[in-house]
């Protein structure tokens, strides 16, 4: 199953995408019924499929595109202040990974919707850009763990030995999962990436280039500098 998300992609940790559940008892457990989306650095290698994607507005034949652009995570919302105008439904949430998705016209109506953040309007559905798909969380992954010597980091991951060489400027080693080993920005630490620095997210540009190089933004896009 497909869920459909008709809209932009979400610029706040919360995607305010599901109703929020009012809490009765202090002591009461917060019900995750909404869904909190982030970036993510998605392994999976570049990709396009055909997918039938049907809602009670529209149907229409879409390209999604891997990998994944965003992780949705089953979340609670409490504690809004200042008091929001409307009240909603309470549903599961789920959690999800989101892929960039092209579908043809016609898009879905305006709806009327409610809320508790927005209360009761008409939304006006534009385009589509993500595809949802159910995800099923695993354990927390591991986390690298990072060493200084001599003001130069070296970030270590299971399977991976990547290392800074000051003399030579340069990053060296191997890293597991076909990832680059490759600066950060402004030199002097290194780590293993697995996105090109053409693709990472601004203005953080934490992709990989060059053995000898970083990536860092540049007016409006990550490029590529040597280390300095």
């Amino acid at each position: 199953m497909l869920q459909h998300v008709g809209m932009k992609a979400p610029m706040s940790l919360l995607a305010a995408v599901g109703a929020i559940a009012l809490v009765g008892a202090a002591s009461a457990q917060p019900a995750r019924d909404h869904l909190a989306c982030y970036k993510v650095k998605d392994p999976a290698p570049k990709g396009k499929f055909s997918a039938t994607i049907g809602n009670a507005a529209v149907s229409s034949t879409c390209t999604v595109k891997t990998p994944a652009k965003f992780g949705c995570l089953e979340s609670s919302a409490t504690s809004l202040s200042p008091t929001p105008p409307g009240t909603g439904p309470t549903s599961a949430a789920g959690s999800f990974l989101c892929y960039q998705a092209k579908c043809p016209k016609p898009f879905p109506a305006d709806t009327q919707v409610t809320d508790q953040l927005g209360g009761k309007r008409v939304v006006r559905f534009k385009r589509t850009t993500l595809v949802c798909m159910p995800a099923s969380p695993g354990p927390v992954a591991f986390q690298p763990t990072s060493t200084t010597v001599s003001g130069a980091t070296t970030t270590t991951i299971p399977g991976s030995t990547c290392t800074f060489d000051s003399s030579n400027h340069t990053c060296t080693g191997t890293c597991a999962g076909g990832g680059a080993c490759s600066a950060v920005a402004g030199g002097g630490a290194c780590e293993c990436n697995s996105t090109p620095c053409g693709d990472a997210s601004q203005p953080q540009c934490n992709g990989f280039c060059k053995p000898n190089e970083a990536c860092i933004f540049e007016l409006t896009s990550c490029k590529c500098v040597s280390i300095p």
